[in-house]
């Protein structure tokens, strides 16, 4: 038989294991609104450098355009 203490106590542990996973599984799943940079802003070694729309991603084009010419 479980007596009150270790059943709150069990309750209570449930119950924070159970948030920590459900945050930790919105954090992982939730969808990305905003366009941000996955690289820390790395351009130079960025595999998506063509497609980018960000502001630093366009002065690091335009910049490595005026060195070349």
């Amino acid at each position: 038989m479980i007596d009150r203490r270790e059943f709150i106590r069990k309750t209570g542990r449930g119950l924070i294991l159970g948030g920590i996973i459900a945050g930790g599984g919105y954090l992982l799943l939730r969808p990305k609104t905003a366009v941000a940079c996955d690289f820390d802003f790395i351009c130079r070694d960025c595999r998506q450098l063509k497609s980018c729309s960000l502001p630093e991603a366009d002065d690091f084009k335009n910049n490595t355009e005026h060195k070349l010419s």
